[in-house]
């Protein structure tokens, strides 16, 4: 009896073991937005897979919220890096194709979020109208 319990705790400190050596680093990969500058505008444009975003309003700049940001957003789909790490993480919006619209989530910058809408939008949902701030 005194033999099982010690292969059974030799096997449990094995797979502590194994599992604290295991690769803690190992995080999902997501696709680079690319950021350019408009030349007109002043403004960043983001582009991935054959679609330009402009930038289009701000979730929770100032305007009374309905939803929660974690409501507000689905699936994260993409980073957009810095030049200073961490990289600014981009969802879909929930309920939205995220080939049409997208937000970033920056976890240092405190004033709100930023949406993007992709360039050949043309019809504004009247849910994303409230947080409209620019015109392109």
């Amino acid at each position: 009896m005194k033999d099982i319990k010690f292969i059974f705790l030799c096997l449990m400190v094995l797979l502590l073991i194994l599992t604290g050596c295991s690769n803690s680093n190992s995080q999902t990969k997501y696709p680079e937005y690319l950021e350019t500058v408009n030349s007109e505008s002043g403004y960043a444009e983001l582009s991935y897979d054959g679609v330009t975003y402009r930038p289009f309003g701000v979730f929770g700049g100032g305007e009374k919220l309905t939803v929660t940001f974690s409501e507000f957003i689905g699936n994260q789909i993409g980073i957009r890096k810095l030049e200073t790490p961490p990289p600014i993480k981009i969802y879909e919006i929930r309920g939205y194709n995220s080939k049409e619209w997208i937000v970033e989530y920056d976890d240092i910058l405190m004033g709100g979020n930023m949406i993007f809408k992709a360039v050949e939008v043309t019809d504004i949902p009247p849910e994303l109208e409230k947080y409209k701030q620019y015109d392109f």
